[in-house]
């Protein structure tokens, strides 16, 4: 037996969905000081992305412009500004971490290198976006430029986060709520 927690939330057992029927009409009603349960969550998180965006754009990442672009989801794609490219170490693209099993093709590219740098010494966790292209594609180098970011975390997470993007164009990591040297103790 295998348990696949990702599908749970798309297979809703018949009882939940009898619930989750006679409640929607209440996300109709103000809630909040809102007009509705709907407006709410869209305030809400319309929020958490800007905040989270400010702070990758402060960082050197480029996201859309959600004034233009649709939005959706819980989900940042931002793009690898060649800023931050020249700020990942040049050995992160080399053979000893570029060969990923985990990876398309096995091979970690720069959506990859890049997360994983800034997972191990940076503190910060993102997504390699290569897993959402093709395989062919993310062979191709389509996905090398981006990273996907979540925000559909609390707002603490959020600004420690965005604290912490700020080291990854530095030699500063986060320690606690502050971000030091790395070589300091």
């Amino acid at each position: 037996f295998v348990f696949q927690l990702p599908y749970v939330q798309f297979c809703a057992s018949t009882v939940i969905q009898e619930a989750l029927a006679r409640t929607l009409p209440k996300a109709d009603e103000p809630y909040e000081g809102y007009d509705s349960y709907y407006e709410y969550l869209n305030s809400k998180y319309r929020r958490k992305r800007d905040l989270l965006g400010k702070g990758l754009k402060e960082a050197g990442f480029a996201i859309p412009d959600y004034d233009r672009t649709p939005g959706g989801g819980f989900f940042i794609f931002a793009r690898i500004t060649p800023e931050l490219r020249r700020a990942l170490p040049a050995e992160r693209m080399g053979p000893e971490y570029t060969k990923n099993p985990a990876a398309p093709g096995g091979e970690a590219r720069l959506d990859w290198a890049l997360c994983q740098w800034m997972a191990e010494e940076k503190g910060v966790l993102c997504i390699p976006s290569s897993p959402f292209f093709s395989r062919e594609k993310a062979m191709e180098g389509a996905s090398d430029e981006f990273i996907r970011v979540a925000f559909c975390k609390t707002d603490e997470t959020i600004e420690s986060a965005a604290k912490a993007l700020m080291g990854v164009r530095s030699d500063k990591v986060l320690i606690g709520s502050s971000l030091v040297e790395a070589n300091a103790e």
